[in-house]
């Protein structure tokens, strides 16, 4: 099983819209981040995303990319939620699942999952770039880690 986890992408600044939209860079972003995943040899079943404009967006925008994946919003995936939640299912999937986020709770979900422990500075996690971490037997690896920014 394979777990992506994605920060948003670029929003726009909460003074011009609160509601933080994807701003012209972040399209650019999630258009990159999208053409990136189909190339992959594997797809996600599930994508999943908090209920925030900029998550939903990049969420929506990727599945669309990638055929029509299924889309889902969780309540627990806001930038100072607790990472239980998301641990719990995440073991308890069965199928690939790209996980649109914010930080730090990705970055301490990764953490989590790879090192074992949330305080952890595991990855630098940036505005649309995956984290790709294998889940085989129980046990979780880093599979890959794409910057944004390399994708061409």
């Amino acid at each position: 099983m394979k777990i992506i986890l994605v920060q948003h992408g670029d929003a726009v600044a909460s003074e011009k819209d609160p509601e933080r939209p994807l701003s012209d860079k972040g399209r650019s972003q999630v258009k990159r981040l999208s053409e990136f995943l189909r190339k992959l040899p594997f797809y996600p079943g599930l994508v999943l995303h908090s209920g925030k404009t900029r998550a939903r967006e990049t969420a929506e925008a990727v599945s669309f990319a990638l055929g029509g994946v299924r889309v889902e919003e969780r309540s627990f995936l806001n930038p100072d939620d607790p990472i239980r939640p998301m641990e719990d299912e995440i073991k308890a999937l069965g199928v690939n699942v790209l996980i649109v986020g914010h930080l730090p709770h990705l970055g301490k979900l990764a953490a989590s999952l790879l090192a074992g422990d949330e305080k952890r500075d595991f990855v630098e996690i940036t505005n649309a770039s995956p984290v790709i971490i294998d889940r085989e037997r129980g046990a979780f690896r880093l599979d890959g880690y794409f910057r944004c920014e390399y994708m061409r």
